[in-house]
C-alpha cells in the first residue's frame, strides 16, 4: 500500500500565528479520498493535532523541535520514512483531477517534485533579477524546484536526513527553507515532474519561451492536476 504524508505543525512561540489548522489536514484528506484511487496509508506529521481518524496515522514530530517547513526533512528520517511509494503535499494544495498516476514519476533515490516552469530561464542568476530580489536576503539561493508535492521510494533517501541532521541549525540559518536547500545542497536527486500537473495560482504555469506560450495569469486551471497556493496567499 502506498503512503501519503501531510505536515502540520505549530509554533513553539505562542507569538507566532500557525500555517496551517486541522481544517487543512480534514480538507487535504477528503480530497485524496476522491482524486486518488489507490488504497493508501495516510500520515499526519505533527505537534498539536485534534484530527482523529482511524485513517490518519499521527506521527508526533514534537522532539525535534523543527520549525515551519524545515518539518518536511522528517520525511526522509528512518523511523520516520515508510517502504514503498510515498507522496507528500502541503496542505494548501488543491485537486483538480484525479492524481493516482503521479506513482508513475517516482523513482529510487529520488526525489520527484515541482520544477516551477512560471520563473524565469535565468532565475539562479540573481545579478540578471530586479533589485528588491538582488538585495533580499532570502534569495541568495534561488531553485526552480518547489516541494509543495514530492514523491519517492522508501527507503532510498535517508542520506538526506543524515546530511540535514548534522548541521540541522547551521542549515536552518544559512537557507530560507527546505526548497533552497534541497535544491542546492541535493539538487542531483532532485527529479522534476512533467509540465501540466501542477500550477502556481499566483505565479501561474508557464514563464513562456519559443516552445511553450507565455501563461502567468492569476486563475484556476482545470486542465492541470494540482495547484499550489505558494505565494503571497499563504500568509
Amino acid at each position: 500500500m502506498n503512503n501519503i504524508f501531510v505536515v502540520k505543525t505549530v509554533p513553539e512561540e505562542f507569538t507566532k500565528k500557525p500555517l496551517y489548522q486541522d481544517k487543512h489536514v480534514w480538507d487535504l484528506f477528503w480530497q485524496l479520498k476522491r482524486y486518488y484511487k489507490k488504497p493508501f496509508n495516510f500520515y499526519l506529521l505533527t505537534n498539536d493535532t485534534a484530527a482523529i481518524h482511524q485513517e490518519i496515522k499521527i506521527i508526533d514530530v514534537s522532539k525535534y523541535k523543527l520549525d515551519g517547513w524545515w518539518n518536511k526533512m522528517l520525511l526522509f528520517h528512518p523511523e520516520i520514512d515508510k517502504e514503498g511509494t510515498n507522496l507528500y503535499f502541503d496542505l494548501d494544495v488543491t485537486f483538480h483531477r484525479e492524481i493516482t498516476e503521479l506513482d508513475k514519476f517516482v523513482y529510487p533515490g529520488m526525489i520527484t517534485s515541482v520544477y516551477c516552469y512560471w520563473k524565469p530561464i535565468d532565475w539562479l542568476d540573481l545579478s540578471k533579477q530586479p533589485k528588491e530580489i538582488q538585495e533580499d536576503p532570502d534569495m541568495r539561493f534561488p531553485s526552480f524546484y518547489n516541494t509543495s508535492v514530492m514523491g519517492w521510494q522508501g527507503g532510498t533517501l535517508t542520506n538526506i536526513w543524515n546530511d540535514f541532521k548534522e548541521d540541522q541549525d547551521y542549515i536552518m540559518t544559512l537557507y530560507r527553507g527546505n526548497d533552497d536547500y534541497l535544491g542546492h545542497v541535493h539538487l542531483n536527486k532532485l527529479k522534476a515532474l512533467p509540465r501540466n500537473i501542477a500550477y502556481s495560482q499566483y505565479y501561474g504555469a508557464e514563464v513562456g519561451s519559443e516552445f511553450f506560450p507565455r501563461d502567468k495569469e492569476i486563475k484556476k486551471r482545470e486542465d492541470y492536476y494540482i495547484r499550489l497556493l505558494n505565494g503571497p496567499g499563504k500568509n
